[in-house]
């Protein structure tokens, strides 16, 4: 009945008035909304979203300074992107202001575990506490860690495991083989929501479970990737999959694709690396690249978690694993070599998923780096 009256008070108004009738209605829409008058209300019109707080660091290679941020993300629900805000807790100030900053990804709330990181433009920070009682009991739930060891028996279905505990929603969060005896095994952490529960149906589902064992994380886990020793050769080529390709969940498929391909994996390292180590890494291409395609294949890989992988095989190996991988053009890729990993699993020539090792002499140089100079180093993951 309200609405009625309104409705013909515009009417008469249109007839009095020299003003458009369409103009008038627009204005009482917009009025009787302000009002919030039964039953629709301006807020009923809005996307709610869920706030979580995280006490973040910043280390700014630079001035070799580390700076405390709040870190607050608002999670909307699909198709709507999530917004952040960063305020600087030293200097008491806003840093970003509440908006959308996914030049270098999509934050995803996932990601934001105790000790994760994430990129905000170009900046990486560091999760270092769960702010509020919200975060917490979310990051309770849904953010649990579980071990997983693989039994070097059964690494050539590494990549199956890790596929299907993607597929139950768990995400890589650390991974590194070591030296047991005269064998190798694969550690793997993962995080997610009931991870032990979870990792128990992967390896249900796989039918590995004599080879594949699962354990609550602990203190024995950090020590098990702050160590030193690794498996290295020293004799085969270097795959990195990039942060990008890891968040998307290919990791799995790499693995399993190295082997259909008859490749042996022999050393596994995660690194979460800092711009001056890619840069170390990618002196070489420097002065090759342009300065732009450069610093943004810098950038990327800086950008959270990589996984290197050392390969081996028989017959020009570091060849063979180039040609696998495909043109560092994921465009050419797509129309020359359909079948190689940057052709299906690229979005760019800066996420082109996979770096491998193009010369044969650079192979042990890389091996090196990554196996032996980082870790002598104190570098881990």
């Amino acid at each position: 009945a309200q609405v009625l009256v309104w409705f013909s008070l515009v009417q008469r108004a249109a007839l009095a008035s020299v003003v458009p009738y369409s103009s008038i209605l627009f204005h009482f829409l917009l009025f009787y909304l302000t009002l919030s008058l039964p039953p629709f209300s301006v807020f009923d019109i809005m996307v709610d979203a869920d706030k979580y707080n995280f006490q973040c660091e910043h280390y700014d290679e630079a001035s070799q300074m580390t700076r405390e941020f709040l870190l607050t993300l608002y999670v909307k629900p699909p198709p709507s992107p999530s917004e952040l805000s960063l305020c600087d807790v030293q200097a008491k100030r806003v840093f970003l202001k509440k908006g959308v900053y996914d030049q270098d990804g999509p934050i995803r709330l996932e990601d934001l575990y105790v000790n994760g990181t994430v990129v905000i433009c170009a900046r990486k920070f560091k999760v270092i506490s769960h702010v509020d009682d919200a975060t917490r009991k979310h990051f309770a739930k849904n953010g649990s860690l579980c071990q997983v060891d693989i039994d070097e028996s059964a690494f050539s279905s590494a990549g199956i495991v890790i596929d299907a505990a993607f597929g139950s929603g768990l995400g890589v969060k650390r991974i590194r083989t070591v030296a047991t005896g005269k064998s190798t095994s694969l550690t793997m952490e993962f995080v997610g929501a009931h991870a032990m529960e979870a990792m128990d149906g992967v390896v249900k589902t796989t039918g590995l479970g004599g080879s594949v064992q699962v354990l609550p994380s602990a203190c024995s886990t950090d020590q098990i990737f702050q160590g030193q020793q690794n498996t290295a050769k020293y004799d085969g080529s270097i795959l990195i999959i990039r942060p990008h390709a890891v968040r998307e969940g290919y990791t799995g498929t790499i693995f399993q694709t190295l082997v259909q391909e008859g490749f042996q994996i022999s050393a596994v390292q995660s690194y979460s690396l800092t711009r001056s180590q890619v840069e170390n890494f990618y002196e070489v291409y420097k002065t090759v690249l342009p300065s732009a395609h450069y610093a943004a294949m810098v950038a990327e890989l800086a950008s959270g978690v990589c996984i290197v992988l050392e390969v081996r095989g028989s017959d020009d190996v570091v060849g063979r694993l180039r040609e696998l991988c495909g043109p560092f053009d994921v465009e050419i890729a797509r129309h020359l070599r359909p079948g190689t990993l940057r052709a299906q699993l690229g979005r760019d020539n800066v996420h082109n998923a996979v770096h491998c090792t193009d010369l044969p002499e650079d192979g042990v140089l890389e091996s090196q780096y990554f196996f032996s100079i980082l870790p002598q180093a104190g570098v881990c993951h």
